[in-house]
């Protein structure tokens, strides 16, 4: 009998309009978890490189953590996985919510969906009761209308599902995929995917339970990370407005492409974070929050048509800082739009943002934008852009094919001003001049568009006092040997004593923490991402795992499973044809000189932290793995596959 999953795996090709239950085999769950290693694995298997993302061969892989369902505290991540229109490689995007627990309830560890339907349709997931059923009365729906007509027509308001807008369904490169309370798999176009195989929607309904190996030991360790959840919330979460507004649109604003620095705007952004504040307090409905979760990050507002749009992080400040409006109404405007149609936050904004700055440029003219003046700090001009990207209408159908695509189309330099990293569209922040974040996103696999970790980024500068208090009250999530890059010279800045190494540490352990919380479903909040993290070291994961599944796991095979998933990402990004000049940057990083107290990053010290990262994850100087590195993570086919094709040789 299996614990903590369910043991059966759902195949649906939608060509045949064939359903079939197999069973998930228990060495995918010793060797890769759950959620993104067991995607991770199937990809590699089964789309090779000769695969078009928009090919029937592609697979939509959907895969709940190994956690998920049960109490293990925010074990709520689903992870979606396929090649992607935008990468042309893997690429992940992470859901919460509440449809991994469902999935899991219904009795299934992952769905493997593969080919192209005829026509339009959704799944319908009722337990065992499995059916591909007509969704042509779905088309042309908002994501809103669509989960309302599906709770309505299988009479179920307890129905979990997780669907495409209209920017699916016209197969725009940064479609989403939406469910529930503003749970988004979001980057790399998963909505295209659904789009493309004609599947309006996934629903599902569970009743079943899920079999726990050691109830005594789950609900113990439980207990331990739920007492840390007061301070670790206070800490975040207390002044929402205050600290991702403020803080968030200076972040951007700094790093963005509008060039406008003048006094008056620096103060109007330093009296932001109290605005939005106050008008946070005045008006939004309630908090929300995902499967077992008791951080509640979201803020749900009510809109004129009874909808509720709901809002966290960057749907703040990037929204605001990106297209400079500062005005919290407009966010949730914007936002809302945005959750209707199927759209990405970040892509979307950086799509818009190049737009009109290449308009400011004249390298865009009113003849490319049929006749619209594409300006900063216009309401009107931002909603109708997102539109026109929804319905690939006139300069929305350059642009929804996202900012490198649409540059080479453009031309005329328009490549200088794309904002993306291996295609994906990339942060306009200020902190990529740190040298921990810039490594996050040169590092990023497709999906996360930062490895970055609260610890580097927000303590470093504080005093050595306050840095050994917050050592000494057990927050720190890294390895204690860790602790002296955190206390004597591992500044992101270059500010004083630089130990650009540590760095380079820190990293390479965040890839394999955001890997493990991708594998097991648990939301990187609670496992490092803020400053205080409620599961706050590795073992306590490894913990988790053992007492739900009876595996005998302990930190250190925690951490060679994440370093299996993350060669074998790395191996099927090389083996289609990702190279070491992908692993970088934005080239205009190199060229600013940031606002104090950060350095100008410079491209030799880049690649030495490049390097040092590379030998860090075993990989070899062109950032591929190791023969020894992947035969050390039990992943021989692997090594074979590369030197079979001439891309792993000595």
């Amino acid at each position: 009998m299996p614990y903590g999953w369910t043991g059966v795996t759902l195949e649906v090709d939608l060509s045949q309009g064939k359903i079939e239950k197999r069973e998930t085999d228990a060495k995918l769950i010793e060797n890769f978890l759950g959620g993104k290693g067991i995607n991770t694995k199937l990809l590699w298997d089964r789309v090779p490189p000769e695969v078009h993302p928009f090919s029937p061969d592609n697979l939509f892989i959907v895969t709940p953590g190994l956690l998920c369902g049960t109490i293990a505290p925010g074990a709520s991540h689903t992870c979606i996985t396929y090649k992607s229109p935008v990468t042309e490689s893997y690429c992940q995007s992470v859901m919460g919510g509440f449809l991994g627990a469902e999935l899991k309830h219904a009795g299934y560890d992952t769905i493997v969906i593969s080919g192209k339907s005829p026509t339009p349709v959704y799944l319908w997931i009722n337990n065992d009761q499995v059916e591909i059923r007509d969704a042509r009365h779905l088309r042309g729906k908002n994501t809103d209308e669509t989960q309302g007509s599906l709770r309505d027509e299988l009479k179920n308001n307890k129905i979990q599902t997780m669907c495409i807008g209209v920017a699916g369904e016209n197969k725009v490169y940064h479609a989403t995929v939406e469910h529930s309370v503003a749970a988004v798999a979001g980057r790399g176009g998963a909505g295209a995917i659904m789009g493309d195989k004609n599947l309006k929607a996934i629903a599902v309904y569970g009743t079943m339970d899920i079999a726990v190996a050691n109830p005594a030991k789950l609900i113990s360790i439980s207990e331990r990370i739920l007492s840390r959840v007061p301070v670790a919330r206070e800490a975040t979460l207390a002044k929402t407005g205050y600290t991702y507004v403020r803080y968030g649109v200076e972040w951007v604003d700094e790093g963005n492409c509008s060039g406008l620095r003048s006094p008056e705007r620096q103060q109007e952004i330093r009296d932001l974070g109290r605005v939005a504040q106050n008008y946070i307090d005045r008006t939004k409905l309630r908090n929300v929050s995902c499967s077992n979760c008791q951080y509640a990050c979201r803020e749900a507002y009510l809109n004129p048509d009874g909808t509720s749009t709901f809002m966290k992080c960057g749907a703040y400040y990037y929204i605001m800082a990106i297209t400079q409006i500062f005005d919290c109404d407009f966010a949730i405007q914007y936002m809302g739009l945005l959750q209707k149609y199927g759209l990405d936050i970040y892509s979307t904004a950086n799509c818009i943002s190049f737009a009109i700055d290449l308009y400011q440029r004249g390298i865009l003219t009113r003849e490319d934008t049929d006749g619209m003046q594409l300006e900063w700090k216009n309401a009107e001009v931002a909603f109708s852009l997102v539109k026109k990207i929804a319905y690939r209408e006139g300069i929305g159908d350059l642009l929804a094919n996202g900012t490198y695509r649409s540059a080479r189309q453009i031309g005329k330099g328009a490549e200088d001003y794309a904002f993306h990293s291996k295609k994906l569209e990339a942060p306009q922040l200020r902190f990529l001049y740190q040298h921990h974040l810039a490594l996050g996103c040169a590092f990023t696999e497709g999906g996360h568009f930062q490895l970055d970790n609260a610890i580097p980024q927000f303590l470093i500068h504080r005093p050595r006092e306050e840095r050994e208090r917050y050592i000494k009250d057990g927050w720190f999530s890294y390895p204690k040997e860790y602790e002296k890059y955190f206390l004597d010279g591992a500044d992101p800045t270059g500010v004083g004593t630089y130990d650009w190494e540590g760095n380079c540490y820190f990293t390479a352990y965040d890839m394999e923490q955001y890997t493990l919380g991708d594998a097991t479903g648990l939301c990187i909040l609670w496992m490092g991402f803020w400053m205080y993290a409620s599961i706050n070291n590795r073992s306590e994961v490894a913990d988790l795992i053992s007492a739900v599944t009876g595996m005998d796991i302990d930190e250190a095979e925690t951490t060679r499973i994440a370093r299996r998933i993350i060669n074998l990402v790395k191996a099927y990004h090389v083996r289609d044809g990702l190279k070491r000049e992908d692993d970088t940057i934005l080239k205009h990083i190199f060229k600013r000189t940031p606002p104090p107290p950060a350095k100008k990053l410079e491209p030799a010290m880049f690649n030495k932290l490049v390097d040092k990262v590379y030998e860090l994850r075993g990989w070899n100087k062109e950032g591929i793995p190791t023969k020894e590195s992947l035969e050390e993570s039990g992943l021989d086919y692997v090594r074979q596959d590369l030197e079979k094709r001439g891309i792993l040789t000595g």
